[in-house]
């Protein structure tokens, strides 16, 4: 597989377990022990923050990484050439 696609796969899988684990973590359920929900327009907002926030933190990493191994496959071609 190339490992471009690799990477964007391994960044998906990041950011699908980090965001439902800072999700669990962090955004307490809107409802009581009776099973009355308040608040389903906060935490559904808390839930999507979460959500675009670990997906452009992921994008932006996997995207970096790929810049990085770009820049380094282009080097070695250019020295191979010179």
């Amino acid at each position: 597989m190339n490992r471009f696609f690799a990477s964007v796969l391994v960044g998906l899988l990041v950011w699908n377990v980090a965001t439902a684990l800072l999700i669990d973590v962090y955004v307490p359920s809107p409802c009581n022990a009776s099973g009355r929900c308040d608040g389903d327009m906060i935490f559904t907002l808390k839930v999507l923050g979460l959500w675009l926030g670990m997906f452009w933190v992921c994008s932006v990493s996997v995207l970096l990484y790929n810049v990085a191994r770009w820049k380094r496959d282009w080097r070695r071609h250019q020295q191979r050439f010179s």
